[in-house]
């Protein structure tokens, strides 16, 4: 079977990661592996049995090469994204899609025109792939929890990542992006994915009195299409103490139902329990909760039906409660094996080129989320309303 040449432009982490899974990919053979640091190319080139080259366009021009991932510092993705394009490479460009409005608006025009040539193009959003997060999407997108009304959303990473992960203070990328850029775009990817809404306006502060060099933190009010209200928030200063680097927590509500997650490694309190909920409305039949599981355990997602017969609670001796627990719980360490579209982000990726298909995570979904995250730096800069 013909493997799909690759190419890597940036050997950094993500860079590593994307050339390893690639290699260990039966379609694929990574080729070239491009990175201004001559060191860094040899010795990520070495493992995963390619050329090393200190100039992407030199690497480019190698005809073997067929799909180009582009996994350069938040800042730096136009100018190789735009190169591989005009080379006819099909783009795995590392979210975001940039840091700039004028950016992201310049690779639309150009990568648009390179789609129209047969070129596939996708923005690394793999959490789309989290089996939480897709069990979210399908049950609003089937009706089964009404119209989302509220939704809070907040990623952040421990301290080590703006100030150890690329060399420390003195050295790092980082001042160069933001926890915006870096983390926020997967908050906004996700609740678009989920909802199925477009951003409208945007509000949203900062500080920095950590780090000094880059906000601390981003926290935003974001309206949706029909007042679909969701908060955002994403750090990159938490404790190093912490048990995990990076954390996710959701609360969504919709008119009939609402959901939430946090990963299981988020305190040493959620270790064994952690995941997520769908609560439904107190009139949901167990038909319902076995119909929904069902179609969840028919794409690989794993989850267990609460439900309880109608019962009377006291509230502090003055009024009485009803409980009926009407939920699924989906466990954040079960072994699920998500298996929609092809089950990862790459899968995808392949499977879109070999079926002439377009990805699941499209240039315009990208494009959508460096919008609002833009949108989102401009408010806390100015203290204004910016309307998308």
């Amino acid at each position: 079977m013909k493997q799909l040449g690759v190419g890597i432009i940036g050997a950094g982490i993500m860079g590593a990661t994307h050339a390893k899974a690639c290699k260990a990919h039966s379609k694929l053979k990574v080729v070239g592996v491009a990175d201004v640091l001559k060191e860094k190319a040899e010795t990520l080139a070495k493992e995963v049995g390619a050329k090393a080259y200190t100039d992407f366009k030199e690497m480019l021009k190698n005809e073997e090469i067929e799909i180009v991932f582009v996994t350069t510092p938040d800042h730096l993705h136009k100018e190789p994204a735009i190169a591989a394009a005009d080379a006819e490479k099909h783009l795995w460009i590392e979210k975001p899609l940039a840091t700039r409005i004028e950016d992201a608006k310049e690779m639309l025009n150009v990568l648009e025109k390179a789609q129209k040539k047969g070129i596939k193009i996708t923005v690394q959003f793999s959490t789309r792939w989290y089996p939480f997060y897709e069990a979210a999407r399908l049950v609003v997108a089937e009706g089964y929890l009404g119209d989302p009304a509220s939704s809070v959303m907040i990623i952040s990473d421990r301290i080590d990542v703006p100030m150890s992960m690329w060399g420390g203070p003195s050295k790092t990328w980082a001042k160069h992006s933001t926890v915006a850029d870096f983390l926020t775009c997967y908050s906004v990817d996700l609740i678009r994915t989920i909802s199925g809404r477009e951003a409208k306006t945007v509000y949203a502060r900062s500080a920095s009195k950590v780090l000094k060099f880059t906000p601390d933190f981003y926290q935003a009010i974001v309206t949706f299409e029909d007042e679909f209200q969701v908060y955002f928030e994403s750090s990159w200063i938490l404790a190093r103490t912490k048990p995990i680097l990076s954390e996710h927590h959701l609360n969504f509500v919709c008119s009939e139902g609402t959901m939430q997650y946090t990963h299981a490694n988020t305190t040493f309190a959620t270790h064994s329990i952690g995941g997520g909920e769908i609560f439904f409305a107190e009139s949901s039949s167990i038909d319902m909760l076995r119909e929904i599981q069902e179609k969840l355990r028919k794409g690989g997602i794993i989850s267990r039906i609460i439900w309880e017969s109608e019962r009377e609670t006291s509230y502090r001796g003055m009024v009485k409660l009803k409980e009926c627990n009407r939920a699924l719980w989906i466990p954040a360490n079960a072994p699920h094996k998500v298996t929609h579209h092809q089950g990862s982000q790459l899968n995808n990726f392949v499977h879109s080129i070999l079926e002439d298909e377009e990805p699941y995570v499209t240039l315009k979904d990208g494009y959508r989320a460096a919008e609002v995250v833009c949108a989102i730096k401009r408010s806390a800069e100015t203290g204004e309303i910016v309307n998308l």
